[in-house]
């Protein structure tokens, strides 16, 4: 039998930095997430048929609840722990991703068709939204991107992304299905080190859709819209 797939999102828990730990139930940073999370994660991952997780702290969920309610695929559980998963779904696939990223169609049937020795599924390509100047790239860097699939009693925020792939039950996939914008509040709207960026995105609007959106005057938004 297949096993059913989850993703889960580390949304609003405590942060494991002390500096950073309260930051996560401001209710002014919340709504910013939300409108992020809305524009970006929902109109992406509610096409897909996959059901969704928000992890929360205790402090956040309920206000998070509140604003997902409409959302028959989201669920909200909560969290305190920075590295702490989802331990009682033991039988799904968990596609780990964060709150303002879209995901690309086919992602689930390629971690499904993953050599059954790996237990986490990760890829080190994805693009990247430049949202002031409107540009789409394909993105290079050594280390896991942030999207990675875990097979059934693996615990997706157990470590860092970037160390991923040094496990030795890991299976790297080839493309690019996370869609990664660069809006200021998680990345700096310039360009990164030459290195990272590549090729500039061609079929631009079809690639977009793919990922559930298009492009507007404000840069990208629910394909629907």
């Amino acid at each position: 039998m297949m096993s059913e797939h989850l993703i889960v999102t580390r949304f609003a828990v405590p942060h494991e930095d002390p500096d950073k730990a309260e930051i996560h139930c401001s209710p002014q940073w919340l709504e910013e997430r939300l409108a992020l999370f809305r524009r970006y994660y929902v109109p992406s991952v509610s096409r897909l048929g996959v059901r969704a997780v928000l992890l929360c702290g205790s402090r956040a969920q309920e206000q998070v609840r509140d604003a997902v309610a409409d959302l028959p695929w989201v669920r909200v559980v909560e969290q305190e722990d920075w590295s702490g998963g989802l331990p009682q779904e033991t039988d799904k696939i968990l596609t780990r991703m964060d709150s303002d990223d879209a995901l690309r169609a086919g992602w689930f049937e390629r971690v499904s068709a993953a050599p059954s020795r790996a237990s986490v599924i990760i890829t080190r390509q994805f693009l990247r939204y430049d949202a002031q100047h409107h540009r789409l790239h394909h993105y290079r860097r050594r280390e896991p991107s942030p999207l990675a699939a875990f097979r059934p009693g693996h615990n997706p925020y157990a470590s860092m992304h970037k160390r991923l792939d040094q496990r030795s039950d890991v299976h790297e996939i080839e493309d690019a299905f996370l869609l990664q914008v660069a809006h200021g509040g998680n990345l700096k709207n310039h360009r990164p080190r030459w290195w990272r960026i590549d090729r500039a995105v061609r079929g631009r609007s079809r690639v977009l859709a793919e990922f559930g959106l298009t492009e507007s005057r404000e840069g990208i938004a629910p394909l629907s819209s």
